[in-house]
């Protein structure tokens, strides 16, 4: 059981920082639903409830998500459902059940870094960028390669809008489960690859995509191609949902599965 000593709702994000700044063991609280996975003891709980985080903006060329939206809300939001062929509202529709996600925030989610992510996995094809507070920007690449704890507060995602085609699959023993892996293509000029559960934390694969993006014509045999650099440059190992073989064979098939989906959405 999580042990909490103090609860605040800042008034300000200066407020919140302050806060956050002032123990190892405060922390902000999302919407509350991954926390038994990462905290056992916490000194503050930070509730940004006050602070209008939960807003959609839709720009000429970038969607901004205030880091406390909801994924329901992001999920069904015609911005988020257009995008990439729907493919990221797709992701978010396979974590858990709606009222699971009537609960869950962006922030959170990506906030943990978790392994499993649906989420994360999908937004790493994409051109995504992090705000936070103090004044910082990061690619959500960048975020997820730190070996330290982020100690801003992670305020806004920012989503560039694109006419590309995605594919997403996730493998799961039921849709209430975790994923045993899963699986993000996406087109726009140039292939992007991204492979997570693994069961380590979701990565772009680059020697797949570097191939492939290096292929005057992708056929079957560069398809073929792509699916063994998969199982020979992406490491898997085995937990309680899956071997390390069976998540080879997974990955292997889905990746080629899906540069075939959105190949015929291009043509």
């Amino acid at each position: 059981m999580m042990d909490i000593k103090h609860y605040v709702k800042p008034a300000s994000l200066e407020e919140a920082y302050s806060t956050l700044s002032s123990s190892k063991k405060n922390t902000i609280l999302g919407g509350g639903v991954w926390m038994k996975y990462t905290k056992s003891q916490v000194d503050t709980m930070i509730d940004l409830s006050l602070l209008h985080l939960d807003q959609i903006d839709v720009g000429k060329d970038h969607i901004v998500i205030g880091a406390q939206t909801q994924l329901r809300d992001l999920e069904v939001h015609p911005s988020i459902v257009s995008l990439g062929g729907g493919f990221l509202s797709q992701a978010i529709g396979s974590i858990v059940g709606v009222a699971f996600r009537n609960l869950a925030t962006i922030g959170g989610s990506i906030i943990g870094k978790y392994p499993f992510s649906d989420l994360v996995t999908v937004m790493l094809c994409l051109e995504v960028k992090l705000r936070f507070f103090p004044e910082e920007e990061m690619s959500l690449h960048d975020f997820l390669d730190q070996k330290e704890k982020h100690h801003a507060i992670l305020t806004h995602i920012v989503i560039r809008k694109t006419n590309g085609m995605g594919y997403f699959k996730k493998v799961s023993n039921t849709s209430l489960d975790f994923s045993i892996l899963n699986v993000a293509c996406f087109y726009e000029g140039e292939w992007k690859i991204a492979i997570g559960s693994r069961p380590g934390k979701p990565m772009l694969a680059w020697d797949a995509m570097h191939a492939l993006n290096q292929a005057k014509h992708v056929d079957q045999h560069v398809i073929e191609s792509v699916g063994h650099i998969i199982i020979q440059t992406i490491p898997f190992a085995d937990d309680e949902r899956g071997s390390k073989a069976y998540r080879e064979i997974l990955a292997k098939t889905y990746v080629m599965r899906g540069i075939k989906e959105v190949m015929s959405h291009e043509s």
